[in-house]
């Protein structure tokens, strides 16, 4: 069946949602062979892959998936494609604790660092965390919190079989769109950057054929997968089965733009550092991202009434030190 498959895709066919259905079924069951599921992954790659077949892979990895129900329709994630290359501070988890400290209630999917220099895993362990929960204790740190860290390869076992490829492969596969859309608790609300402008307007119908309610995807013309403190970023927002595209830049809320080297950070270490001196009050471009990305994540939570305003209050979030008080309350829950 899958040599099949292949042969369409060599051919530059799309694949039914049955087709793509079964050989995911198939390749995260461990029932088809390493080099089948290379060929398979760069045919796609080559024939470009479609909104029907990223929503058809993720609702197999979903199903596949361990569930972490927090029985709250609130939740959201800040969970990106990754894929940058470019190595900055580690925004969408500093952005996910000042939307905590806000207010909003947030179940974090996320990795250690495969492109980047720090992942979300590691700016949480570097900053004292353990990520490796017994699943009972997710609950009662949420529960405390209204933060909880899913480190992914916990709750996607399957992932397992198709690890091998991926790493001999070294390139970006269908898989690296798979983790933002498949958030454990099955969060409904959420802000997905993405690593390439193509990207945008893809996901948004990928988001709406698996049900979300509130979604943004974000990509930074500097090639960031957040909204980018350089310039231009592109959003698509889904709002309850209803599309619109815009542009934000840092100036229409009265931010300065800065230089990709001023967000740049070189390990967890250096990561985290810059991101304590935001929570502490001190004005950097660090800063100021954050609070684009988390008053974004305020705005789709509903507690923001827009982007302005949820940016004012992320503001007011890291310099009232709240932010430094959630991350020291994650850190003391999570241990």
């Amino acid at each position: 069946m899958i040599e099949n498959l292949n042969t369409k895709l060599d051919s530059h066919e799309n694949l039914t949602d049955e087709e793509m259905t079964h050989a995911i079924n198939l390749m995260m069951e461990g029932e088809i062979e390493q080099h089948l599921i290379e060929h398979f992954l760069l045919g796609l790659n080559k024939k470009g892959i479609t909104v029907r077949e990223i929503s058809s892979a993720a609702k197999v990895m979903r199903e596949k998936s361990l569930k972490f129900d927090l029985k709250d329709s609130d939740i959201i994630d800040t969970c990106g494609t990754g894929g940058t290359g470019l190595h900055i501070f580690n925004c969408s988890t500093a952005s996910a604790i000042v939307a905590t400290a806000a207010g909003a209630k947030v179940s974090k999917h996320g990795n250690r660092g495969i492109s980047s220099k720090s992942g979300s895993a590691d700016f949480l362990v570097e900053a004292g965390a353990n990520i490796n929960h017994e699943r009972e204790q997710l609950a009662e740190i949420f529960n405390k919190v209204g933060f909880v860290f899913l480190f992914a390869p916990l709750h996607h076992l399957s992932m397992k079989h198709v690890m091998p490829a991926r790493q001999n492969l070294a390139t970006k596969t269908i898989f690296n769109l798979l983790g933002p859309h498949t958030n454990p608790s099955n969060a409904k609300k959420q802000i997905i950057g993405v690593y390439e402008k193509s990207l945008v307007e893809k996901f948004v119908n990928v988001s709406n054929s698996l049900g979300m309610q509130r979604v943004m995807i974000v990509h930074g013309d500097d090639g960031l997968d957040e909204i980018t403190i350089t310039g231009d970023s592109h959003v698509a927002e889904l709002n309850q089965g209803k599309f619109s595209t815009y542009e934000i830049n840092p100036k229409h809320f009265g931010i300065e733009t800065a230089s990709i080297e001023q967000i740049v950070a070189d390990s967890p270490k250096t990561s985290l550092q810059m991101v304590l001196d935001a929570f502490n009050g001190s004005k950097t471009p660090v800063q100021d991202m954050i609070a684009l990305n988390a008053g974004a994540a305020l705005y789709i939570s509903g507690i923001a009434k827009d982007i302005e305003d949820g940016i004012g209050l992320a503001f007011a979030t890291m310099n009232s030190g709240k932010a430094l008080e959630t991350l020291d309350m994650y850190v003391a829950a999570s241990k």
